[in-house]
């Protein structure tokens, strides 16, 4: 299985006033251009406000959450306002058009789009008990949970940036090569391109992966691929360490060894150790993996996701 990157923009939802809409509850708007005009190249974004769409209107009366039986959205000056169940049905009314994207950016600290900055107030309202999501957020991801999701405002850092980037681009590859035919064999197909990915997020997880793959017998076919999908994604949530990126990369070479001269052999050792050492990018590594890779005539190899082009080299992570 030879995975292929950007071959089409992607599909993914977007908080309305991210993209520049001015329907915030003060009728202002939170445009990213780190979204827009970055993301944008490679995204198909769709916009939505599930305050606006549930008839709060422009400006509105502001809402908070608070913990009273259960977590409500109710009005911060107004309590007689209630929009729970109202935010929630409208999650549950889009999930066919959520069923296509790929990701979703969403507001941070919103009471209905932040990922995990919106505050819980205390029933009174004058505390906060934690921060996490807010209604709508929530409500998809309990219909979605592999869905990748992220906060507008931590997207303006490169390294999580990346790794939301990864983790949509494997989503859409699942829905692309898996979806149409989820039999155990495609399954398993699809683990082993991402194994020395995965492995670059983390070791532990991955491993646990492979002894799950070998026992796929255990558990339905439509089991088995739910399970190996949600992993998947778990593991590359991970933060992918210079450790173990170096690890999955020694992996590579070790691959292409038996192909290489003494002084090849010698020379990526080198290079390996240097990104190791943080002196040299991934990319230069990369680019001399792949430079040897037509040499190796195993599959597995040429199979490998970790020797695509990383959203780094696509230029989707530095924004200027």
């Amino acid at each position: 299985m030879n995975i292929q990157f950007l071959p089409h923009k992607i599909p993914v939802g977007i908080s309305r006033c991210a993209v520049g809409d001015p329907v915030r509850y003060n009728g202002s708007h939170k445009h990213s251009k780190v979204c827009t005009q970055l993301l944008g190249n490679c995204f198909d974004l769709q916009a939505y406000c599930p305050e606006v769409a549930i008839g709060l209107g422009v400006p509105r009366p502001p809402i908070h959450l608070i913990v009273s039986d259960r977590l409500r959205a109710v009005g911060r000056d107004d309590t007689n306002i209630d929009v729970t169940e109202d935010l929630e049905a409208y999650a549950d009314e889009i999930s066919p058009e959520v069923e296509q994207l790929r990701g979703f950016i969403l507001m941070q600290k919103s009471p209905s789009c932040g990922v995990r900055t919106t505050p819980h107030y205390k029933e009174d309202g004058r505390g906060v008990m934690a921060h996490s999501a807010g209604l709508f957020a929530a409500r998809v991801r309990e219909n979605f949970p592999h869905l990748p999701m992220e906060e507008v405002g931590r997207l303006n850092a490169s390294d999580i940036r990346e790794n939301f980037l990864t983790r949509v681009f494997a989503y859409d590859a699942w829905h692309r090569y898996v979806s149409p035919d989820p039999r155990p064999a495609k399954v398993i197909e699809f683990y082993t391109a991402y194994k020395y990915l995965l492995l670059a997020h983390s070791q532990p997880l991955t491993r646990a992966l492979g002894q799950f793959v070998s026992n796929s017998r255990a558990v339905t076919p439509e089991e088995f691929a739910y399970e190996i999908r949600g992993r998947i994604m778990n593991i590359l949530s991970q933060h992918a360490s210079r450790k173990d990126r170096t690890n999955a990369l020694m992996h590579s070479q070790g691959h292409l060894k038996g192909y290489l001269s003494r002084e090849e052999r010698a020379e990526l050792a080198q290079l390996i150790e240097e990104y190791r050492q943080g002196h040299k990018p991934i990319s230069a590594v990369l680019t001399m993996l792949r430079h040897y890779l037509p040499r190796s005539p195993h599959h597995f190899i040429h199979s490998q996701v970790l020797l695509a082009a990383e959203p780094a080299e696509l230029g989707l992570c530095e924004f200027r």
